[in-house]
């Protein structure tokens, strides 16, 4: 889930801690965005032609909700930005394109190596 290109956010002028609460304010407005659009999905009457349309883009938002608001809860419940296996800070870049990483790019590749076949 994608937030943003390494343009969007300076981080030349900006701090580490600033950019980490910028992608957290970005998650939040992107689940307030995806609850809005859940709500008028909900409450607009359709023909029956559309009616598929609809339950497709339903689920849809739901989907984006459920995994933003996980982004968000594993986010408050751990150091985010911080390798789970070393503690590490795991690059922004890396954080702007993927904000649910747990580990650097290092202990990715142990985490996965240690996993049964």
């Amino acid at each position: 889930m994608p937030l943003a290109s390494s343009g969007e956010l300076r981080l030349t002028t900006a701090s580490r801690s600033e950019v980490l609460d910028a992608i957290v304010a970005r998650l939040e407005e992107q689940y307030e965005a995806h609850t809005e659009r859940l709500a008028r999905l909900v409450a607009s009457r359709s023909d029956r032609r559309s009616a598929v349309y609809n339950l497709a883009e339903i689920a849809s938002c739901r989907r984006m909700i459920a995994e933003t608001a996980r982004i968000l809860r594993g986010m408050a419940e751990r150091d985010f930005g911080r390798c789970l296996h070393c503690a590490g800070d795991i690059p922004i870049e890396r954080l702007l394109q993927w904000p649910e990483l747990r580990h650097c790019a290092d202990c990715a590749d142990v985490v996965l190596s240690s996993l049964p076949a």
